[in-house]
């Protein structure tokens, strides 16, 4: 790790997770000014995603193009780390932050554009969170996911929590210790009630 970020500077972070604890993954990484995260802060809602998708054929993602909370475009890199089981147990993450660069690219570009004619690229932006906080991941994705079904908890029927307690656990935000207390209280059900839906779910 310490030898990926020292070739290629101060603009490049790398990062080594643990899943067995994911509100706490980060067990070690360089660079952490790039997304401002340090040791034992939580794994991203994508990885987790690709956590909860037990059946995850990619060994790893590369050259993906995400944003910093501040709004510094990356270049990612996620290679999986899986057990004897093909299970993931962890990942190594490198987060490049392209802002020197395009601005250099964007000096090019000025400088060899021709008359009525430019240099389009399409690059595709994926929605990846570089939580800090875990608390702050959980309200986040909550507050979408209910946010989606478009009308108030109090209106709510139980189709509707069942659609967001589907969704949340899609992203993999029920891989995080004392999300479904925090689902139950936003969702005015009890605690089983929780985890009555999540069984009810799984049957379908």
């Amino acid at each position: 790790m310490d030898a990926v970020a020292e070739t290629f500077g101060k603009n490049c972070e790398v990062v080594l997770h643990d899943f067995s604890k994911p509100h706490q993954s980060i067990i070690k990484i360089a660079n952490g000014h790039v997304t401002g995260r340090e040791v034992r802060d939580p794994a991203t809602d994508l990885i987790l995603s690709f956590i909860e998708k037990k059946g995850q054929k990619n060994d790893s993602l590369v050259g993906y193009c995400t944003k910093t909370k501040k709004g510094s475009e990356l270049k990612s890199t996620t290679v999986f780390i899986k057990n004897g089981r093909d299970k993931i147990v962890g990942a190594l993450c490198i987060n490049i932050d392209l802002t020197p660069y395009l601005s250099t690219k964007s000096l090019l570009d000025d400088l060899c554009l021709m008359p009525n004619s430019g240099f389009p690229e399409a690059e595709k932006q994926v929605d990846e969170k570089f939580e800090t906080n875990v608390n702050h991941m959980i309200d986040g994705m909550l507050g979408q996911s209910i946010k989606r079904i478009g009308k108030p908890v109090v209106h709510m029927k139980k189709e509707d929590k069942l659609n967001i307690i589907r969704n949340l656990k899609e992203r993999g935000l029920f891989l995080i210790k004392g999300t479904a207390q925090r689902v139950s209280r936003e969702l005015n059900v009890s605690l089983p009630t929780i985890y009555k839906y999540l069984e009810e779910i799984k049957e379908i």
